[in-house]
């Protein structure tokens, strides 16, 4: 392939900006050494790298660059700022369509890498591509990409390295390509990344141990958060988190980072590798195969925040006179208007499995009920108790309290203030709140009808309009309970549950006030607080289900891979019995599958990760239950509706929980739409003069 005559518009660059943009061509080591970045101890078999741009053809607007990514660590910074004549006004969206898709592809764009076990190749390269299978990149096209970079690489033979699961794949399927395909030496995990990007923040340390704070501590979305271990208890936002343990891949942690885009990784003892920076203010970009710390100033920081930090509206604003306790089944769900009413009655999830009540068969789902939020408000407006809001005691309701506090500049700004108050409050309404004694009857009554018996064990799950959207996911921020409707008519303290001897009385207005309460959890309230979500227009309903006893095996599944948003593959994390999932014991791993499917079937299961509470060995799902829940989530994902219209470069995929019960059934007790994060990019792209 013979290489295209062009002007140095690198050169041109570099005058007009008064530093080295780029170069055409990296002729020797010392030349690598000074455009590439790197240095300290190699991360993920990674030296150094590098950026480049090849053009897909002669009406590129550049030709092949090597940028200088000491400034341009970015491809749209490079672009937008390097190359601003050539692309006037281009934003983050723009960018992203010139590289990631056939249709609007201009250039391919990936990194340089300088690996740590030269073998077989000193040099990789990686070329980005969007996540849907028919986006995934041909031989031919990886061999022009490969053919355009050796001709102008000097420091030694490059090879192809597949950038995530998807590419992975494709690339192991190819017959004898003519280009080394190479992967970093991962045999060690010194570093990890779950969700790339970049943060600014100031640096607070988390230790394990007697003594020490828990995750529950009062960080802000200014923090860049370092744990010891990974947190059981997690409140709060954060700019971007770093735990010293490895994090399973679908834990609440890494779900809500990858929601949110924020950065999310492992460093291997990470408390010593960041204690330097303990207090101080700075940046952390966290790449692939490493990552960079160095410190900020508070000006750089607030146009960072200004520029990422997201605003959402409340979709569904809550609707507060409807009254009745509808059975799933029973709420009309049938076209997008009915839904978003369903939604502003309801709440999310009881919305989510009202749809599944039509989609799937009786079997696969669980029965259940919703209470509306009109109850929520008659509670929260019903109720009063004695607090100071700035004027010395007064007797204010609830709502009348929340009121206050979000028009006070001390609760606004003072994450730990934010705290304080909100845990006064929930203990406020769990200890003297109280019930409408006419919505335990009725709900007693509806439990009955739908379930047989007052003597059934149910669940109470959260059910806001600030949960289960693709702009706002709210996995883990509100609390779920057992209740048990005969426990609501005794007289008296018996002792224990009529439901379960080996409870304590579970009450339905127990139950009712502990998720009431929850939508003012400290971390709910700082994760709609950095969406920028209107507190006023949320509220909080209650779903009722059944309440599986003696589970064999519990999980979460997506149809796709929220970590690796490129996979097609759909992704399940499962653990026994009812040992949770999203919110592990530290050290307790669970089972992670990657399912390749075709045509609505699972053609191929990659076990990944074993988990730690089987004997070697042993699986938690076998291979013909991983084979009927691939079917069911493909199902899901060709009739599940998603009503809300994002802008974004991936598509929503399905986030769903499932349990085998006692009787090796599967059901499915949750679901929910996820919104995919592609790298998080530092729009105002700082780094470059």
């Amino acid at each position: 392939m013979r290489c295209r005559p062009h002007e140095d518009l690198c050169a041109e660059a570099s005058e007009r900006m008064g530093h080295t943009v780029c170069v055409h061509a990296i002729d020797d080591d010392e030349q690598w050494t000074r455009l590439s970045v790197g240095g300290g101890a190699p991360l993920g078999g990674i030296e150094r790298m590098g950026k480049y741009l090849v053009p897909l053809d002669g009406q590129a607007r550049l030709p092949t660059v090597l940028s200088n990514a000491n400034l341009y660590r970015l491809h749209y910074c490079l672009m937008s700022v390097g190359f601003a004549p050539q692309f006037p006004g281009l934003t983050p969206g723009g960018y992203a369509r010139l590289i990631l898709t056939h249709a609007g592809r201009e250039f391919y764009a990936g990194a340089l890498y300088e690996l740590q076990t030269p073998d077989p190749a000193r040099f990789g390269f990686s070329v980005e591509a969007a996540a849907r299978p028919e986006e995934q990149l041909t031989p031919d096209e990886i061999y022009t990409v490969y053919r355009q970079l050796s001709d102008r690489f000097a420091p030694g033979e490059l090879g192809y390295i597949p950038y995530g699961a998807a590419q992975q794949l494709a690339a192991a399927a190819w017959s004898d390509p003519p280009f080394p395909v190479l992967s970093p030496n991962a045999q060690d995990v010194p570093y990890e990344v779950y969700t790339p990007g970049i943060a600014y923040g100031r640096v607070r340390l988390q230790t394990a141990g007697p003594g020490s704070e828990d995750g529950s501590a009062a960080h802000g979305w200014q923090d860049i958060v370092v744990f010891e271990e990974v947190p059981i208890d997690l409140e709060g936002v954060r700019a971007a988190a770093v735990t010293g343990q490895r994090q399973d891949v679908l834990s609440h942690l890494n779900v809500l980072s990858a929601q949110r885009g924020t950065p999310n990784a492992h460093v291997h003892d990470a408390i010593e590798a960041f204690s330097p920076f303990e207090g101080q203010l700075v940046r952390l970009e966290a790449q692939q195969y490493n990552y960079t710390l160095t410190e900020a100033t508070q000006e750089e920081a607030e146009a960072h925040w200004q520029m990422v930090r997201p605003h959402v509206e409340v979709d569904n604003p809550a609707q507060l006179d409807y009254v009745e306790l509808d059975a799933f089944d029973e709420i009309p769900t049938a076209t997008a208007q009915e839904r978003s009413l369903a939604r502003a009655r309801f709440g999310a999830k009881t919305v989510g499995l009202a749809v599944l009540s039509r989609l799937l068969d009786p079997a696969l789902r669980t029965p259940g009920l919703g209470v509306p939020f009109h109850y929520y408000d008659e509670f929260m407006t019903s109720n009063t108790w004695s607090v100071d809001v700035g004027d010395g005691p007064q007797s204010l309701s609830y709502a009348q309290t929340i009121e206050a506090w979000l028009g006070d500049e001390a609760f606004r700004t003072d994450a730990t203030v934010r705290k304080d108050r909100l845990a006064a409050l929930r203990s406020e309404m769990r200890t003297n709140g109280a019930v409408s004694p006419a919505l335990v009857q009725a709900l007693h009554d509806r439990i009955v009808t739908e379930f047989g018996s007052n003597t059934v064990m149910v669940r109470m799950r959260s059910s806001s309009n600030a949960e289960d959207t693709p702009s706002f996911n709210g996995a883990g921020l509100y609390d779920s309970t057992s209740a048990c409707a005969a426990d609501s008519m005794v007289e008296g303290d018996p002792g224990t549950s009529a439901c379960d001897p080996d409870k304590d009385l579970r009450t339905l207005e127990r139950g009712l006030v502990e998720v009431w309460s929850s939508l003012w959890n400290f971390g709910a309230f700082e994760e709609r607080d950095y969406y920028q979500l209107d507190h006023t227009k949320i509220a909080m309903g209650a779903t009722i289900s059944l309440r599986y006893e003696g589970e064999h095996a519990n999980g979460v599944a997506f149809t796709g891979d929220p970590i690796d948003p490129r996979s097609p593959r759909f992704t399940v994390n499962a653990q026994l019995g009812e040992v949770d999932v999203v919110s592990p014991t530290p050290g307790v791993t669970a089972e992670l599958s990657l399912l390749t499917m075709q045509d609505g079937q699972v053609a191929e299961i990659e076990r990944v990760v074993a988990s730690t509470l089987v004997p070697a060995g042993q699986v938690v799902l076998d291979d013909d239950q991983l084979r009927q829940l691939g079917a069911v989530m493909a199902q899901l994902q060709a009739t599940y509706p998603v009503d809300a219209e994002v802008e974004a470069m991936l598509p929503p995929i399905l986030d769903l929980e499932f349990k085998i019960t006692s009787d090796d059934a599967l059901v499915i007790k949750q679901i929910r739409t996820f919104q995919p994060s592609l790298y998080a990019p530092d729009t105002t792209c700082l780094d470059s003069p």
